[in-house]
């Protein structure tokens, strides 16, 4: 199975949504979420997104997962290349590692063509929520 991540920002900050959802291995979307997070930054929507996801795969049992995320900083400072310098982002990066601790995850950088369902999910998290208010 593979696990598809990103946040979207309509301002940095701004109105934010994360999306993510799990493909089956015949291309079956198993689960998504499209979730409005209010005003954040972009880079602290993509973390929200990977974290739903981690935690989905987490209570489906699953030990064994890909992910492709298109923010290269969230994937490199997830995976340990990059430092985390801000604070907030290392709590979030700490909250990752602690989902991931005892699962076999394979976290990848995707150009965002190879990331459409999620980047749509984070934007409809967004529309869905300007279109209530």
């Amino acid at each position: 199975m593979i696990g598809y991540f990103d946040g979207a920002s309509r301002g940095n900050p701004g109105e934010a949504g994360a999306g993510a959802c799990i493909v089956g291995d015949g291309g079956e979307i198993v689960w998504e979420c499209a979730e409005y997070l209010g005003v954040k930054t972009n880079n602290e929507a993509e973390y929200t997104a990977l974290l739903r996801l981690l935690a989905e795969a987490r209570s489906r049992g699953l030990n064994e997962l890909e992910i492709k995320g298109d923010s290269k900083l969230v994937v490199c400072q997830v995976s340990r290349q990059w430092k985390i310098n801000l604070p907030h982002l290392r709590k979030l990066a700490e909250s990752a590692w602690q989902l991931m601790d005892g699962l076999d995850v394979k976290l990848s950088w995707t150009p965002r063509e190879g990331n459409k369902l999620a980047d749509a999910l984070s934007n409809k998290a967004i529309d869905e929520r300007e279109t209530m208010a």
